[in-house]
């Protein structure tokens, strides 16, 4: 393991210090961190990014510099994610960000993350009609069924969408696993909306869908 970093690497994604975070993570992993937990700091700065945005403190601008910083980032962690994963047998997982929402960027980390794990994704992208996610599972037959909103004002997309989705996959799984993931869901969303289970970050999402399909 490395030696603690003078500059925890969140704060230099909130500064926008592009190459002091990508140099960061370069020199732990070679050091031996778990890329994981670096996938979790990275979204830990990208969410205080959000916050600041919302309050009015940054701008669009700020959004776009550090999800760039992100896709970087992510370029060098998807390698060794890939590289110290354990076989599991994967499985097939449908995922989008449901209407009315279009923030991509955990998902994205959770698409990497369950792909490095050997998962097949199909990723319908951001603000998706119930109807289109419906059609997919249907087509795609998936293992587990992941759903992602931000916004509270998503919550009747998900509704909507786990409706329909458990009538049209009863005929072939008599109960599909349906995962919500983002800052606007919980325990109490999850148990009201008739999902299976729920994750508030990105690096939980692999541990959550692991335990859908175990």
């Amino acid at each position: 393991m490395s030696e603690p970093p003078s500059e925890r690497l969140d704060e230099l994604i909130v500064r926008m210090d592009e190459r002091g975070a990508l140099a960061q993570i370069r020199e732990r992993l070679d050091a031996g961190d778990d890329p994981a937990v670096l996938v979790e700091e990275c979204r830990t700065g990208m969410e205080r990014v959000g916050r600041l945005y919302e309050q009015g403190t940054y701008f669009i601008s700020a959004l776009i510099m550090a999800g760039e910083i992100i896709r970087e980032a992510t370029e060098l962690l998807i390698p060794r994610l890939a590289a110290a994963r354990q076989e599991t047998g994967g499985g097939k997982m449908v995922i989008a960000t449901v209407r009315g929402d279009i923030h991509d960027i955990g998902k994205n980390i959770v698409i990497a993350l369950l792909d490095a794990d050997g998962f097949t994704l199909v990723d319908l992208g951001v603000n998706v009609a119930p109807e289109q996610i419906a059609e997919t599972v249907e087509r795609e037959r998936p293992d587990v069924l992941g759903l992602s909103c931000l916004l509270t004002s998503g919550y009747e997309a998900l509704r909507e969408t786990i409706e329909l989705v458990r009538a049209q996959s009863v005929a072939w799984q008599p109960h599909l696993p349906i995962v919500l993931g983002g800052a606007a869901v919980d325990e109490m969303v999850k148990e009201r909306l008739g999902a299976d289970a729920w994750c508030a970050d990105a690096a939980r999402g692999l541990g959550v869908v692991r335990a859908l399909l175990a």
